[in-house]
């Protein structure tokens, strides 16, 4: 007779991050559904975070040592990267702890639906089907037993069977030993164990389009499953893309609360009910202070940003949590690289938050570039509609006038870009909120920046464009040091030169690579100081490490709104050798390491950016910039007290509190003027009206 209980395994790798919604949900649906005696908690690294303090009380921990025919294995084939090994031991784990005590196993990436029928306690082993498996070292594909989800008895021979054999499979590939091992058990110990089809505890399969039914659309869950199982090792990390778009940061109570994907409706029951947030038709007049709270009724704000790792991105990161930690409750909708609203990014179906209910008053915040703020405003012609932007040329497009007017506020991170959009004339109110400083805790420094402890590091970090000027950044580090110089350039970009070439092709140094044009800047000085080119995607961990471990950051940009690299490294406290002109001046004005420069007609090779040459931006002085990096680099030893001031000072006043506040403040001080939005419903008008002019361009 199997037992009532259930068995997690989590927490084999040291737990950098915090224990996500989604692996809260696969306990917690566990606890609700299956009402087990107890539910036991195997981990070896402790999980840390609000959802682990949430399901805590109600698991009993079981803290295991690793595996050591794990660790003794060979791996040697590069079948399974060594960061994923543990895997391979919470294999091992899973079994012992069915053997000890009986019960039900799921992956921590399960969601239970309902109880197993009465019959499936009898059997004195369980296991469901997964579709066949190719072994990549010998090219065969046979068939394979899911070790995702189990039900045992306690010592049940099959498991003991398993157990005993499974060392001695290991043999470098991920399921010679689980999935392929437990199938020809099977098949030799059949009165021993029970397989179920594959739809009670897997319907949804592990291709991309089965992964879509799962996680971008509603597809129904076929009646009888028992659990749903996410195969989330296909799609967690945000850098891979190969099965969907769709990664952890998609899967949270923010993102989820207003999707209409068969996840979002399976994790709904087990999300925290919404907070007293704030409203935009609450208390305004003079008995008001700054920064104080308005009492609402806990509307939440929508907020639209793009996925990924750029400026935009990045900044639209750091303002959710800023809102989030001064009260404000903000659902998240991604924007993607997409066709569907015809401006290159949208929504993704099954995300798309204007397929959901939006009252008179709701503020939607975009932070994207104006151009999907007329299309946004017919999407939510009563919203209070937010446009968070920055623009980096004395002045912004001639069309983006009439796509400003059609939000209720802009809001940009710098005085520089507040001069370039007034000079639009939009009737849109303009506010500045800065960006605010990173939170991210470093990650163990590594190897792919290749920095030795004995080396001065220079950095920058920016796409290969016109605009950023890594080529004169480069140029600028050439010209101020030589090969013998203890000395390092590390370039994080992008693998395109984006300086109107075309996208590069595969080939290290291919035609339109960034490696191609950093050769020909390398080939002009015959004495080279040393250069490392990162092109490869890192997190923001990485990112965080590098400015740790960085002694001086360069960027020659003709212009920023705010400069989001310069920025993270002054509040690192690394001294920043940029030109002396743009946005970044809000944070390092006065700074002895600006580069002279002077204003010329901005022009961009790609012409993809609205960069016209009635606007004009920065030629910074490279030679002046080469002799600033000498000088950082002579005066190394001393310390830059004022460059560590300035730090402490950016801490204080970029700080996610602050930035937060200042945000929730410009809002509600401007929705409150405009109560009922009749603006919205004018503007609205108009905005069809671009719209339509915008397709037929």
């Amino acid at each position: 007779m199997i037992p009532n209980t259930v068995h997690f395994v989590f927490g084999l790798r040291a737990q950098d991050e915090p224990m996500h919604f989604l692996h809260y949900v696969a306990v917690e649906s566990a606890r609700r559904v299956l009402e087990p005696d107890t539910i036991y908690f195997h981990y070896h690294y402790e999980p840390w975070g609000p959802w682990w303090d949430r399901i805590a009380p109600h698991v009993t921990p079981m803290q295991v040592g690793l595996v050591a025919a794990v660790e003794h294995a060979d791996y040697s084939s590069g079948v399974v990267p060594e960061r994923y090994l543990y895997a391979h031991h919470a294999d091992f784990v899973r079994l012992d702890a069915l053997l000890a005590h009986g019960g039900i196993y799921a992956d921590i990436d399960t969601i239970f639906l309902r109880r197993p029928p009465p019959d499936l306690y009898e059997k004195p082993f369980v296991i469901g089907e997964e579709p066949p498996v190719t072994n990549p070292l010998t090219g065969e594909t046979g068939p394979s037993l899911c070790n995702a989800l189990m039900m045992s008895e306690p010592g049940s021979r099959f498991a003991r069977a398993w157990r005993h054999k499974m060392a001695s499979a290991l043999d470098g590939t991920w399921s010679n030993h689980s999935g392929a091992l437990a199938h020809r058990l099977g098949v030799e110990m059949p009165d021993d164990v029970h397989v179920e089809a594959e739809a009670t505890f897997y319907p949804f399969g592990i291709d991309p389009a089965s992964l879509y039914g799962l996680l971008l659309a509603g597809r129904p869950v076929p009646g009888g499953t028992i659990s749903v199982h996410l195969w989330a090792h296909l799609w967690w990390d945000s850098r891979r893309r190969d099965f969907t778009p769709v990664h952890a940061g998609w899967c949270t109570p923010s993102a989820l609360r207003r999707a209409t994907t068969t996840l979002a409706t399976l994790t709904r029951p087990y999300m925290p009910a919404p907070a007293a947030g704030r409203s935009v038709a609450a208390q305004t007049g003079p008995d008001r202070q700054p920064g104080t709270s308005r009492e609402t009724s806990g509307r939440p704000w929508l907020y639209l940003s793009p996925d990924e790792d750029s400026g935009y991105g990045t900044a639209a990161r750091r303002a959710l949590h800023a809102l989030e930690m001064n009260g404000v409750q903000v659902d998240w909708t991604p924007m993607i690289p997409s066709p569907r609203w015809g401006l290159g990014y949208a929504v993704p179906l099954g995300y798309d938050p204007f397929d959901t209910h939006l009252r008179p008053g709701d503020v939607v915040v975009a932070h994207h570039v104006p151009e999907y703020y007329p299309l946004l405003r017919a999407s939510c012609r009563e919203a209070f509609l937010v446009g968070h932007t920055a623009w980096e040329t004395d002045k912004p497009p001639s069309h983006w006038r009439e796509c400003l007017d059609a939000a209720d506020l802009v809001v940009v991170p710098s005085k520089f870009s507040a001069q370039a959009l007034a000079a639009s004339a939009t009737a849109a109110p303009i506010e500045v909120v800065p960006h605010a400083v990173s939170t991210c805790e470093p990650a163990r420094l590594d190897p792919l920046w290749g920095v030795e402890d004995d080396r001065f590091v220079f950095y920058t970090i920016a796409d290969w464009t016109h605009r950023k000027g890594v080529d004169a950044t480069i140029e600028a580090y050439l010209r101020a040091f030589r090969r013998s110089d203890p000395v390092l350039l590390v370039v994080k970009t992008s693998r395109a030169d984006r300086y109107g070439h075309r996208a590069a092709r595969s080939g290290a140094l291919a035609p339109g690579s960034t490696a191609l044009a950093l050769a020909r800047i390398v080939g002009r000085h015959s004495s080279a100081a040393e250069i490392r080119l990162v092109t490869a995607g890192v997190s923001d961990r990485q990112i965080a490490a590098l400015h740790r471990r960085g002694d001086c950051y360069v960027s020659l940009c003709r212009g920023e709104g705010w400069g989001v690299g310069a920025f993270d490294a002054a509040a690192a406290g690394n001294p920043v050798v940029t030109t002396g002109w743009g946005g970044h001046l809000d944070y390092l004005e006065g700074s002895p390491h600006l580069v002279r420069f002077e204003l010329i007609p901005a022009e961009d090779p790609s012409a993809t950016l609205g960069v016209t040459p009635d606007q004009r931006w920065a030629a910074p002085d490279v030679d002046h910039a080469a002799s600033l990096l000498r000088e950082v680099f002579r005066f190394r030893r001393e310390g830059f007290d004022d460059v560590r001031a300035r730090a402490v000072g950016m801490q204080a006043a970029y700080s996610p509190q602050a930035v937060g506040a200042a945000f929730r403040d410009a809002v509600e001080n401007h929705a409150g003027r405009s109560s009922g939005n009749p603006k919205g419903r004018d503007v609205a008008k108009r905005a069809d009206a671009y719209n339509r002019a915008a397709r037929r361009a």
